[in-house]
């Protein structure tokens, strides 16, 4: 493999102005994992590539009374291991587990697996159930982005040419709040989801829904938030007939696609299933922090 310009950046600002020069003709390298293979194999040709791990924040850690943000940089194993996320927030770590193997999570990165846009991305529905921020920097200063806005196709962000994720803001869930992800790929977490579902519920004081929030991966042409069916949920006990029915909802409204490794229709089937399975574990959460 060759590149015609390796560029490392050791600043957010000396990054930026490399995007600004570079425009689309530069690819950021971050874990490497997906990038290096798509050049080795001549599926991508860029002019520059601009390194990132020589930035000390994007690799960074840090909470406070409103949350938690993490560095776009931060290794998708380290993440996995993370103990500042706990309770609800704790499903983010179960997404990043699910990643491929473990070899690949040792290198790969939250910003990458973000930043890829793929509708099968295994972190990305974790981040849509606990309301994630991006934080963006650019030529014209930072901006903020729900995540939920921040995709816009398959392979494409709401990331302007001379722009880079630095990292994800992550608000604290209220109290009796629960949180489920589910993923199922024909050889397990080495392959890529097939289908991906993951629940997040609140129940008031007298177990009723509060708020829930669902979000799916690879069931659309990027990753969903399914806003209408969690409305069906708002107010009501969540007794079996409830959730399955709502999960017949997101089944319904969702759009896979076919390609090699399953039909729609078993996609939609999948959502079903899934989706069910991970209100109900949500749910099951959410009672336990009532409880204790």
């Amino acid at each position: 493999m060759k590149l015609d310009r390796y560029l490392r950046a050791r600043t957010v600002d000396e990054c930026v102005q490399y995007l600004a020069e570079w425009g689309k003709e530069a690819a950021l390298l971050a874990g490497g994992t997906d990038l290096i293979p798509k050049i080795k194999q001549g599926k991508l040709t860029v002019p520059a590539v601009i390194d990132l791990a020589f930035i000390p924040e994007f690799s960074m850690v840090a909470q406070d009374e409103k949350g938690v943000f993490l560095g776009s940089m931060l290794r998708l194993r380290a993440l996995q291991n993370e103990e500042r996320l706990a309770g609800p927030l704790a499903v983010l770590r179960l997404g990043a587990g699910h990643v491929s193997s473990m070899q690949v999570r040792n290198a790969a990165t939250l910003g990458g697996n973000i930043c890829n846009a793929s509708p099968a991305a295994d972190t990305v529905p974790a981040l849509l159930l606990l309301d994630a921020v991006a934080r963006i920097q650019g030529k014209r200063g930072a901006r903020e982005a729900p995540m939920e806005l921040f995709f816009t196709g398959p392979g494409e962000t709401i990331l302007q040419p001379d722009e880079l994720l630095t990292g994800v803001s992550i608000p604290y869930t209220p109290p009796r709040t629960g949180a489920a992800y589910r993923k199922y790929a024909i050889r397990g977490d080495s392959d890529i989801s097939v289908i991906g579902a993951g629940a997040l519920v609140t129940l008031d004081a007298e177990g009723r829904i509060e708020m829930a929030r669902i979000a799916l991966a690879s069931a659309g042409p990027t990753p969903l938030r399914m806003k209408r069916e969690e409305q069906m949920l708002a107010g009501k006990l969540p007794d079996e007939s409830l959730l399955m029915n709502v999960a017949g909802a997101c089944a319904g409204s969702c759009l896979p696609v076919t390609d090699q490794r399953a039909t729609k229709e078993y996609r939609k089937e999948m959502v079903r299933v899934w989706t069910a399975d991970a209100l109900k574990e949500a749910v099951d959460s959410a009672r336990k922090a009532s409880s204790g």
